[in-house]
C-alpha cells in the first residue's frame, strides 16, 4: 500500500495462507510482547484505512464473556484460547509445567480474523 510501511513477513505470509475470515490465534506468556503485536497490527490497519484500501489486514475476534483489553483496537485476552480460541485440545507442554511451578503462569492471547 502506497504510504504505509509492508506488513512484518509473519502476518503477510499468514494473510496469504489464510481464507477469508480465517483466524490466527497467538499464545504467548509475554504481555509486553503481545502488546507490541498489538500495536504494530493497529498500525497496519491505520495504514490501510488511511490509503484507502483493506490491504493485509487482520481484525481483532470478539469473545462473549472473556477477560480482555485493547491496545490499538485489538483484543488481548487474558488466559488460554480454549476451543472457542483456537485450541481444540487444552495440553500442557513441559514450558508450561516448567513456568507453572515458577508461579510464572499469565497467559496472553490475540486472535485475529483475516479482513
Amino acid at each position: 500500500l502506497p504510504g504505509s510501511p509492508p506488513p512484518p513477513p509473519l502476518f503477510d505470509a499468514a494473510h496469504r495462507a489464510l481464507r477469508p475470515s480465517g483466524r490466527l490465534t497467538i499464545f504467548s506468556d509475554n504481555h509486553r510482547y503481545c502488546c507490541s503485536l498489538a500495536r504494530l497490527l493497529g498500525g497496519m490497519r491505520r495504514g490501510a484505512a488511511a490509503a484507502g484500501a483493506a490491504g493485509r489486514c487482520f481484525a481483532s475476534v470478539p469473545l462473549e464473556g472473556r477477560s480482555c483489553e485493547r491496545v490499538d483496537g485489538i483484543r488481548i485476552f487474558h488466559g488460554s484460547p480454549g476451543a472457542e480460541g483456537g485450541f481444540l485440545v487444552d495440553e500442557q507442554s513441559y514450558f508450561d509445567r516448567f513456568w507453572e511451578h515458577g508461579q510464572h503462569a499469565d497467559r496472553f492471547f490475540l486472535l485475529l480474523e483475516k479482513a
